[in-house]
């Protein structure tokens, strides 16, 4: 059984009381006049033995009490090294630290703490907030570190401080400190510095707001899964977060596409942004939505980020403009066919009045091969006459110009006549205009058929006739009088 340092000076001092008063008995016994001598000598051993005993137990005492002065010692220097090593050890750390008493007078702060308020360790000691801070501050701390003493735990909170650089936000976490009977004799306190966090969190913040409201699809993908996405993202595609926590991204890639799609997948992952890829992905439903990728990843972690836009509308409108541009194409092929296989000359002008298609007989009528070379205006070409040949045709009644003035004309009568090649033509000439959906004109078709070997075929079979009426001798007066009147004409010939 170990005897404590406070037992073992009790029994020594018991001890050496009772040697003390063992001796004082002694002492009185020889007062006594009639003393035997043999009892003397008894009493002169034994005071010998009394006083050799408390010799001893002082020698004992002694050597008890300077081990325990030097296990003291030793205990103090090593408490005050812990001391210093604690001292350091918190003065290293980057977060504020700090012990109060119950009353809020300051036992410790580290060198975190001292710079943070503009203060030292040695200065701060025995002081209360109410010493350097500002009253509203204090008592908020005051009031923190009283509600730690009541509840006896730990209390988190965010506080803010003004620095040199500015607000920094910090978690402050006070506990109690219990000493050996387990009683509470001081609070203690660790602050973080969580202000770069904290801009983060915001940034984040602000960052997921826009990814979720953005219109576009937006998507984090790892490990061929994406682990993010948006709301755009499920109203497009309808899969929500949880639906593609089960599926590879490239198996929604359309069959015919996934080819390419693992091609660009392959360059991505080597370090290259993909700027506008087209591909099909498929629905929740199982149709296809067409998707225009741009997408990038961080090599560091592996994570692509990806924005989409749903362009299937778009697409297909394309498909369905192609579809009737090739409609519209051949549509014009077998106009064309139809236009140069027509015994007329066929002219088509847009609203500008430039000639845009004229037929092989209309090529062959103007002596012209190249169709923008022929003009609208006739004039320009022909001398222009009525079916007399003596009459000038006006300009402004032809066809052409009568369609763009949203006329519809049909078989004029005119007679062309070619000064160089000193050849005449007789003509009849329909106009039509046509108008868009606003009933604009946009363009004039006019349509040329030449009748001059009808007419040239109708005036011999008549002179046949005449000359066979001749013959027989019938005379018809009127058709006489034509004759003559045709053999004094002939101003073209």
């Amino acid at each position: 059984m170990t005897i404590s340092f406070q037992k073992k000076i009790f029994l020594g001092f018991i001890i050496n009381i009772i040697v003390v008063i063992a001796a004082a008995w002694i002492f009185l016994i020889r007062i006594n006049t009639t003393r035997d001598t043999m009892m003397d000598v008894k009493l002169d051993a034994l005071e010998i033995f009394l006083f050799t005993l408390s010799i001893l137990l002082l020698i004992v005492v002694y050597f008890i009490i300077r081990s325990q002065l030097k296990a003291k010692e030793k205990a103090q220097n090593l408490l005050e090294e812990n001391k210093k090593l604690l001292q350091s050890i918190l003065d290293n750390t980057s977060n504020p630290v700090f012990i109060k008493k119950l009353n809020g007078e300051y036992l410790l702060i580290n060198k975190n703490f001292g710079e943070l308020f503009g203060t030292t360790n040695e200065r701060i000691i025995g002081k209360t907030d109410y010493d350097f801070l500002p009253k509203e501050i204090a008592e908020m701390y005051r009031n923190s570190d009283l509600e730690v003493a009541k509840k006896l735990t730990e209390l988190k909170s965010e506080e803010t401080i003004e620095q040199k650089d500015g607000i920094h936000t910090y978690i402050a976490v006070k506990f109690p400190l219990y000493d050996a009977t387990g009683r509470i004799y001081a609070i203690g306190g660790i602050s973080t510095d969580i202000t770069e966090r904290k801009k983060l969190e915001d940034s984040l913040r602000a960052t997921d707001a826009f990814f979720n409201m953005s219109f576009d699809i937006f998507t984090v993908a790892k490990n061929d899964h994406f682990i993010k996405i948006n709301a755009a993202f499920t109203n497009t595609l309808g899969y929500t977060q949880q639906d593609l926590d089960e599926i590879k991204f490239m198996d929604l890639t359309h069959p015919e596409d996934r080819a390419t799609s693992d091609e660009v997948l392959a360059e991505i992952r080597k370090g290259k942004t993909v700027i506008s890829f087209k591909n099909r992905v498929r629905h929740k439903d199982g149709s296809y939505r067409w998707l225009d990728w741009n997408s990038n990843i961080d090599l560091k972690d592996g994570i692509i980020y990806s924005a989409a836009r749903d362009i299937t509308e778009t697409v297909e409108m394309g498909i369905e403009q192609q579809k009737a541009v090739d409609e519209l194409y051949e549509n014009e092929e077998k106009l064309r066919v139809i236009v140069e296989n027509i015994g007329e000359g066929v002219i088509v002008a847009n609203a500008d009045k430039k000639v845009i298609l004229a037929n092989y007989m209309a090529n062959d009528i103007f002596g012209i091969e190249e169709d923008d070379k022929i003009s609208t205006d006739l004039t320009a070409h022909f001398e222009l006459y009525f079916p007399d040949e003596k009459t000038v045709f006006p300009a402004q009644n032809l066809p052409m110009e009568r369609a763009f003035n949203g006329e519809i004309t049909d078989d004029v009568d005119v007679v062309l006549w070619d000064p160089d090649s000193r050849e005449k033509r007789r003509v009849l000439i329909s106009g039509r205009p046509l108008v868009d959906q606003d009933n604009n004109i946009v363009a004039a078709v006019v349509t040329i058929k030449d009748i001059s070997q009808y007419k040239k075929m109708e005036e011999e079979l008549e002179e046949t006739e005449n000359k066979y009426r001749k013959l027989i001798g019938f005379k018809n007066d009127k058709k006489d009088e034509k004759e003559e009147d045709k053999d004094k004409k002939k101003p073209l010939e």
